[in-house]
């Protein structure tokens, strides 16, 4: 179980370091009717989050008892899985035309009508953590590791809860603050906001690259 939890906790904190779902949560939480609009929209974050890994369980489950690791297990999926996360670390440290915050705002303004029912903030959640890509490929990464592991339903089942919880965190968190914490906290949160908006990438970047490289080398016997 620690070995398992070893290979997937530290990527769920890349997972988590998504500055578009963060942007989006902080945007809702600053319009009308913050407090029932974050609610929503935080849902459908960890709805996407959540329905990815279980069909990814799912997957893992077929091939419980079986000779072969299957796609997700598989030593051609760790090249691959290898590779695409080296890519997408070199792609979040290009420059880039549209910041994290004006994607989420235009996917606001391209989805939330004025007086839009909640169930358009929850979709909302949704579409923007499937448009976070980096962040759907290190899950895939995470789904990949506990294929391989071997661990068990239980150990799995614990393990992608708490990947699931690190991984919402974006959402979770401001939401929590804006319920719970008072304006001197909820400002402390958005300039935390923009720092990771700022600086998330890099650090995301290096993590990418580091687990890239080592899923690269263990893919070919090293």
């Amino acid at each position: 179980m620690s070995s398992l939890l070893a290979q997937t906790v530290p990527l769920a904190f890349a997972a988590a370091i998504s500055p578009l779902v963060l942007m989006g949560i902080l945007a809702i939480l600053g319009g009308a009717n913050p407090k029932k609009h974050g609610i929503a929209y935080t849902l459908g974050v960890v709805s996407g989050t959540v329905g990815l890994l279980v069909v990814g369980m799912l997957v893992i489950g077929a091939q419980q008892g079986k000779a072969d690791a299957g796609p997700l297990g598989s030593t051609t999926a760790h090249l691959i899985i290898g590779i695409v996360l080296i890519g997408f670390g070199a792609l979040m440290v290009r420059p880039k035309q549209k910041s994290a915050k004006d994607t989420a705002d235009h996917k606001h303004r391209q989805l939330i009508k004025s007086n839009a029912p909640l169930v358009e903030f929850f979709l909302l959640g949704i579409v923007l953590m499937f448009t976070n890509f980096s962040t759907i490929v290190v899950l895939i990464a995470v789904l990949h590791g506990v294929a391989r592991a071997g661990q068990g339903l239980g150990a799995n089942i614990i393990a992608l809860a708490i990947v699931a919880f690190i991984t919402v965190l974006p959402a979770t968190a401001p939401l929590a603050t804006a319920l719970f914490g008072g304006e001197r906290l909820s400002a402390d949160v958005t300039r935390l906001g923009g720092w990771t908006t700022k600086n998330g990438k890099y650090i995301t970047a290096v993590m990418l690259v580091v687990f890239g490289l080592q899923d690269v080398l263990q893919a070919f016997g090293h």
